[in-house]
């Protein structure tokens, strides 16, 4: 009988990861449930921890292979992982430990970034060439032949998944990895969707107003992760952000609100009225959103609210503006330069248009149909643990 319920996934634990994982509704279940951080394993030792204190209580803490395998081993005969770490070059001795260990895991791939209508895969020639010694550095080699096989002999004795959730259709390749004839294959929501159709109160007073989805530019964990240099400053875009949202709340006539990243560490970066964890009420209640890019822009079709795409000459060069770019493009309008002498020529009318096509297949692309289990994941992971007791 399964008592334990650990999640693992490749960054640190966070109040998204608490209410997206239904924390509360397991507890409530009668179950242990702890996050297992192996950031350092699984992603990088250079990322900032960022738990808030209040959820430490709900952490264990792994920093080697050897320590991962020992406590799997300690508690294997009452445990369940749920994992949305993929099986790949560099996670294969993950799942070689889970396998030989024999805890039972599900596979969750119920988080995703968008399908985007791509206008450019063109990367900076910098970027390209410095991709391209890396790839033929003797280094990279030897270790690439060395993953591989890893990931070779992991596949041949891997233990196969008791479940995966997932959203996509049909669904991934790098999904089916971890199943077999046996795993039971869920078709779910995705958390977006989740969130977005729990009962939300109105988040702030005003009745008119803008939210900007913020993307922790440029302190972003992933461009740490992946060594990806920025050439400005905080302070810098930080000024014309600041600047280009003061704007738009101009003409629009909207106040301006801020939906924090959930990484995000302090509110000294804005002038407007930062909020936490509150990002799919903040864009339901809203006349107006204004990102640069991010998988919560899926609120913004869920809820059909006007978008605004916001670009910067500070983003070229480098992934930022070309990741802008295709959203822009999937949402039917062209990206703005945050810009003030840009700015000032827009109508408040171009602003606040939808391009109601574009919204329609960005629904059809990324949400499920009716027939999809509609259960909250604690709900579909307490199902699944009785029925296989």
């Amino acid at each position: 009988m399964v008592k334990n319920i650990f999640f693992i996934h490749r960054f640190h634990f966070n109040k998204s990861y608490y209410e997206n994982d239904d924390f509360q509704i397991l507890k409530d279940k009668g179950y242990n449930v702890k996050y297992i951080d192996m950031v350092g394993l699984l992603k990088s030792s250079k990322l900032e921890d960022t738990c808030p204190t209040e959820l430490k209580k709900d952490i264990i803490y792994i920093n080697t292979k050897l320590e991962f395998k020992q406590f799997l081993l300690k508690n294997k005969h009452d445990s369940i992982i749920a994992t949305c770490v993929g099986l790949q070059n560099n996670s294969a001795w993950f799942y070689r430990i889970i396998s030989k260990a024999g805890v039972p895991y599900i596979f969750l791939d119920v988080n995703f970034f968008p399908k985007l209508s791509s206008q450019s895969k063109i990367k900076s020639a910098s970027t390209q060439i410095k991709r391209y010694f890396e790839k033929i550095s003797p280094l990279y080699l030897v270790g690439k032949l060395f993953k591989s096989f890893d990931l070779y002999y992991t596949s041949v004795t891997l233990k196969p998944a008791l479940a995966v959730l997932h959203v996509k259709t049909p669904i991934r390749k790098r999904v089916l990895k971890v199943c077999d004839e046996n795993t039971n294959i869920i078709k779910t929501n995705s958390n977006d969707w989740n969130t977005a159709k729990r009962e939300e109160r109105k988040p702030v007073n005003s009745d008119k107003y803008l939210v900007f989805i913020d993307q922790y530019i440029p302190y972003h964990p992933d461009y740490i992760a992946r060594g990806i240099n920025l050439d400005f400053t905080p302070e810098t875009y930080y000024n014309e952000l600041n600047s280009a949202l003061r704007c738009i709340g101009e003409k629009t006539g909207l106040e301006v609100h801020i939906a924090a990243h959930p990484r995000r560490m302090n509110n000294d970066d804005f002038e407007f009225p930062v909020h936490y964890n509150i990002t799919s009420s903040l864009v339901k209640y809203s006349s107006l959103v204004v990102a640069h890019y991010s998988t919560a822009i899926n609120f913004v079709a869920i809820h059909n609210k006007p978008v605004v795409f916001l670009t910067s000459a500070l983003f070229k060069g480098n992934c930022i503006s070309t990741y802008i770019l295709d959203m822009a493009n999937t949402f039917g309008c062209k990206p703005l330069d945050a810009a003030l002498s840009s700015l000032r020529n827009e109508s408040a009318d171009r602003l606040l248009s939808i391009d109601t096509e574009a919204y329609d297949r960005y629904f059809k692309d990324n949400f499920n149909s009716e027939s999809c289990n509609a259960s909250c994941l604690g709900e579909i992971i307490h199902q699944l643990l009785k029925e296989s007791e």
